[in-house]
């Protein structure tokens, strides 16, 4: 056993160097690292077979259990879900390598910048709609507590740790699902009756009561009390706690919380559509922003066409954000459902540090990523201090009909004019030196040489003179990247 590695003195896992640790709990520990062929940070979440609690299950099953939970975990792609890129075994040590997230867990982001009602609905809405997704997929989470929610550094909320929830079933006797996690846990888990997804859907209930009265809902002296109230006491309406909250928002808790699955939401997908119907009420019933904030939205061109109340409601439901100059507003590569009117100050639009572009005050920004739910392809910083209307695309379809066909209207604009300048720039680059296009030899789109000039591809049909010339880009590949023989077998089990 002395040869076995160490989980506490670990400098290197495959190919995975590893820079510091990040954290730890009663399953292992968690380490920053470097993927030293593609090159980027990930997370790796270390066991030792040794040492899990309760963990009296013979190896071989443990380890043949964490392989195929985590194998069906890391099929799960979405904005709201951290990736899951490796799993592997050194030793007796077990690794899950993940998606780094530049942020900050739920917990210390409530602990330091409490949620206000409509930011917590936002919250559990995204969140709902990423476990919808994973449900969709067969995949249960099991251990919703803000320690798994991720909210990176543009507030775009992450679940994490899908797979590690999913192993724990498998140690005898798991305790371990209990400590730390037990006011979060459903009267079925506490019970040890049969589980399906509704579990998720009671814990994110517990998590949304949190937010909305920074107390939880079961209140013990201790552990196993706190327990015994799951399964037998009533949970006070938030309401009751906190008068701000809207019965239509008592009620959506209070479904949650429900000790029978049956009488909860059918659905994750259920459970979101409650809660944008109970920020469509809250966005027309809110208090109005004064006239002055109307009609200076008004006298850009972009909203001249809106109405009072269209103006009145898009404030209502958007949040006022300011950025010191040079601070990023949006990140190049990053996915986030928000995107920004421009109400004071310059921005400018950067593509891997080039300039592509500049916006005044009035310009709406971040909706094609927003709308698409894909990564941002340019990054947005402020050249000065700059204010700014913070919309989430997620709750577009809470907007009256007429609304959303003017909000189209501004982002069919806005791609029309992307659409221009890029032909502009395309132009520009392959006009010759007589000032008309230069035919290639070549098609720069699929290689088809036809030693002579081409005006039209014979083999793709592509016009070559629409596309920029090629230029060479020198690819790293395998025979650059120095690898051990450590890196080259990777030890999986077999089954």
């Amino acid at each position: 056993m002395g040869s076995e590695p160490n989980a506490s003195k670990l400098k290197k896992i495959k190919r995975y160097d590893i820079i510091r640790l990040i954290g730890e709990g009663g399953m292992g520990r968690v380490y920053l690292a470097n993927d030293k062929i593609i090159r980027r940070p990930v997370a790796i979440k270390v066991f030792n077979l040794e040492s899990l609690p309760g963990s009296d299950t013979p190896k071989e099953k443990l380890m043949r259990d964490f392989f195929l939970e985590t194998q069906t975990a890391g099929a799960l792609l979405h904005p709201n879900i951290v990736v899951m890129y490796d799993v592997g075994k050194k030793g007796d040590l077990l690794y899950m390598v993940m998606e780094f997230v530049y942020g900050r867990t739920l917990l210390e982001v409530q602990r330091v910048s409490p949620f206000n009602i409509k930011k917590a609905i936002e919250l559990i809405y995204e969140l709902a709609l990423a476990l919808d997704y994973a449900h969709s997929q067969g995949v249960i989470h099991r251990d919703i507590k803000p320690e798994n929610v991720i909210i990176s550094a543009q507030g775009v909320p992450k679940l994490t740790d899908f797979g590690i929830a999913r192993f724990r079933k498998h140690l005898k006797g798991h305790r371990l699902a209990i400590v730390g996690s037990s006011r979060f846990m459903a009267p079925e888990q506490v019970l040890r009756r049969e589980q399906d997804h509704r579990v998720d859907i009671y814990q994110l209930g517990v998590v949304l009561f949190e937010l909305l009265t920074r107390q939880s809902p079961f209140k013990g002296i201790n552990s196993e009390s706190t327990l015994s109230k799951i399964c037998t006491e009533i949970p006070p309406p938030p309401g009751r706690i906190n008068p701000e909250i809207p019965e239509q928002l008592d009620r959506i808790v209070g479904k949650c919380l429900e000790k029978t699955p049956a009488k909860r939401y059918d659905s994750a997908k259920d459970l979101a559509d409650a809660l944008g119907q109970c920020l469509k009420a809250g966005i027309h019933a809110g208090i109005s922003p004064d006239e002055e904030l109307v009609q200076g939205m008004k006298k850009f061109e972009m909203f001249s066409l809106f109405t009072d109340d269209e103006i009145d409601i898009l404030i209502k439901a958007g949040e006022f954000v300011t950025c010191a100059a040079g601070q990023h507003i949006i990140h190049e590569n990053e996915t986030d459902s928000n995107f920004f009117v421009l109400l004071e100050g310059n921005v400018k639009v950067v593509k891997q540090s080039r300039i592509l572009t500049d916006f005044l005050p009035g310009a709406v920004f971040g909706e094609i990523g927003a709308f698409a739910r894909q990564k941002r392809s340019a990054g947005v910083i402020a050249q000065d201090d700059c204010k700014l209307l913070q919309i989430n695309a997620l709750l577009f379809k809470e907007l009256d009909p007429l609304l959303q066909l003017k909000m189209l209207h501004i982002v069919l604009r806005n791609i029309a004019s992307l659409v221009i300048s890029l032909d502009d720039e395309i132009m520009q680059l392959t006009e010759g030196k007589g000032g008309s296009p230069a035919l290639p030899l070549v098609c720069p789109l699929c290689g088809f040489n036809n030693k002579a000039p081409i005006e039209v591809c014979p083999r793709c049909g592509v016009i070559p003179a629409t596309y920029p010339e090629p230029t060479l880009v020198r690819q790293k590949t395998a025979a650059n990247i120095e690898l051990t023989d450590d890196d080259e077998t990777q030890e999986y089990p077999r089954f």
